[in-house]
């Protein structure tokens, strides 16, 4: 469900957990004639109540909310609404990140540090039914392809590249063999218990392990730690 924007401007909602943020943002985008900031939603639960009552065409939304992420917030917004339009705006550029807020339907994916003009660009581009990606985030995609993509002859990846695990992986791996619960380690990298999770099976999914046990070992016997 979305709405039919009317006198040539889209309808925006804003969903962060950060009400500076959404102050923020609706700042920035204020006098852009094509723009309609109706409002902002700080709780990812609310977020169907107010595209209930907001009609939104576009919604801009964070990666990282404590209560519920990114990811399953926008499982949950396509659930009742299937055609509605989601932009990522976020700081992570973990390729798995963007590979799964992707995959569940975001339309879009930009970085934080995005210029105005080319924010204001993606929200227009996600409108028209077209996807986008600030070049950053192209560039983590498409280093992750040719890092992963289909076999060339080149041998299986050994400790040397780290079995294809990004940085935050790593430190998630790290925090995970020494113990600390999803929480601890949300708490210690300023991310959600739920993002956490989404680390922990992408990184025994790399592995081919099917336990934290599994996987403390493999980590051990490879080097990852």
């Amino acid at each position: 469900m979305t709405s039919t924007a009317t006198s040539d401007k889209l309808n925006l909602l804003i969903v962060d957990d950060q009400q500076i943020i959404i102050d923020g943002l609706t700042s920035l985008l204020k006098g852009i004639n094509t723009i309609t900031v109706k409002g902002g939603c700080s709780d990812p639960y609310r977020v169907c109540d107010a595209i209930e009552v907001l009609r939104p065409d576009v919604i801009l939304m964070d990666l990282n909310m404590p209560e519920m992420d990114g990811i399953e917030c926008i499982q949950q917004i396509l659930e009742s609404y299937p055609h509605q339009k989601i932009l990522m705006l976020t700081g992570y550029d973990d390729t798995e990140l963007i590979r799964d807020a992707l995959a569940k339907g975001a339309m879009g994916y930009v970085l934080k540090n995005i210029a105005k003009d080319e924010l204001v660009h993606a929200i227009q581009t996600v409108f028209t039914g077209k996807r986008y990606l600030d070049q950053s985030v192209q560039d983590k995609v498409i280093a992750s392809f040719i890092g992963n993509g289909e076999p060339t002859g080149s041998p299986t990846p050994s400790a040397d590249d780290s079995f294809n695990l990004s940085k935050r992986e790593i430190e998630v791996l790290t925090l995970i063999a020494d113990g600390k619960t999803s929480a601890k380690i949300a708490d210690a990298l300023f991310i959600s218990t739920n993002t956490v999770d989404t680390h922990r099976k992408n990184i025994m999914a790399k592995c081919g392990v099917k336990n934290i046990a599994e996987l403390v070992s493999f980590a051990n016997k490879h080097g990852l730690l």
